[in-house]
């Protein structure tokens, strides 16, 4: 048991640096309480669904939780509030009698053919507020016992220690990422989960205070481009998807990309899912932009990725800041060179300054 507690707070300590790290915790977790699975999502239910972190044994559950409705009406929502009081609460808090617990739907449809009749829920404090720690049993385990609850608290202190200084970490690495444009004409801006509000970091990598989208996008913006962040906020952050949108108001061309935020450079309760990096051009590069799209076909991502070759980023760097694989970035550069007519990376550094 030692060892394993010793694991978690290992596992716990990479967590702090890297996302990916919160799934296998999870399963030590498990594995410590001699339980089937566990799911971390948020209490506030405007924050579930987004990224959350779980064992593959809740993730692969979750498609028929959502697909059937069985969110819309959870009666586990009880379990939730009494763990809000007490820290902590189980099934058998709110369900004592076996026989009506064995008529409920959710429980006899979808729980126990999965055998994850019992739950635990346990409070975690994050930067956005409480969060639970939902830890499923066998449909016949026990209430937890006295000695369980001692041990729970154990992990819940390590967690609660673990995320607090993911966050102070994080906000870190998102100042360190907006390094990669110092000194240039671009803005990065970081978005909450709906896209209303962000923080920005300039070109002097000086923090601002949080500012609303319109100072991001124009005013005039579309419905549907705020449709598109937001279904971006919630998209799975291992498919890193983006979008590249361009803004022409007659004296200045506006280019801004979207990005997820990478896994590493955040953690899964973090309100803030994505970037924005936000560049206003001279009337002489929006000119090449304009000839670049018009006259070469060039979408806006791939002048995205010429802007910042041209800035003196290597596909590795250019890779880091768009949150892509490194093949990618070069996959595109060689579109690119198909469709400028160009053999290398400086070859198109140099058609770029005598477009």
């Amino acid at each position: 048991m030692q060892n394993l507690l010793e694991t978690l707070e290992t596992t716990l300590a990479l967590a702090v640096d890297d996302a990916q790290y919160w799934d296998p915790a999870l399963d030590i977790v498990v594995e410590i309480l001699g339980a089937r699975g566990a799911l971390m999502p948020a209490i506030d239910p405007f924050f579930r669904g987004m990224w959350m972190a779980g064992t593959k044994e809740m993730k692969d559950a979750l498609p028929a939780y959502l697909k059937e409705g069985w969110f819309k009406n959870d009666p586990r929502e009880k379990v939730l509030k009494l763990m809000m009081q007490k820290g902590s609460a189980c099934d058998h808090d709110v369900f004592p009698d076996r026989a009506q617990k064995d008529l409920i739907p959710i429980f006899r449809d979808y729980l126990y053919p999965l055998n994850f009749g019992v739950s635990y829920c346990v409070r975690i404090l994050t930067p956005n507020g409480y969060w639970a720690m939902a830890i499923h049993f066998d449909n016949d385990h026990p209430a937890i016992s006295a000695a369980d609850k001692i041990l729970i608290e154990r992990i819940q202190a390590m967690f609660d220690k673990a995320t607090t200084r993911a966050d102070e970490i994080a906000h870190k690495k998102i100042a360190q990422f907006a390094q990669f444009f110092k000194g240039t004409e671009s803005e990065v801006f970081v978005l909450d989960v709906d896209g209303a509000e962000c923080f920005s970091i300039n070109s002097q990598g000086k923090l601002r205070k949080q500012n609303r989208i319109g100072y991001l996008l124009p005013e005039e913006t579309s419905e549907k481009i705020a449709t598109e962040i937001r279904e971006l906020c919630v998209s799975d952050p291992s498919l890193s998807i983006s979008r590249a949108y361009q803004f022409d108001t007659g004296k200045v061309s506006t280019n801004v990309l979207i990005i997820q935020i990478p896994p590493s450079l955040r953690h899964f309760f973090m309100h803030f899912k994505v970037c924005a990096i936000r560049t206003e051009c001279s009337v002489a590069t929006g000119l090449k932009h304009t000839r670049l799209r018009e006259d070469y076909s060039l979408t806006v991502s791939e002048i995205i990725a010429i802007d910042l070759l041209v800035d003196g980023n290597t596909p590795n760097m250019i890779a880091d800041i768009l949150s892509l694989k490194v093949s990618t970035v070069r996959q595109r550069l060689k579109q690119i060179f198909e469709k400028v007519q160009v053999n290398s990376q400086v070859e198109l550094i140099g058609f770029h300054k005598n477009l």
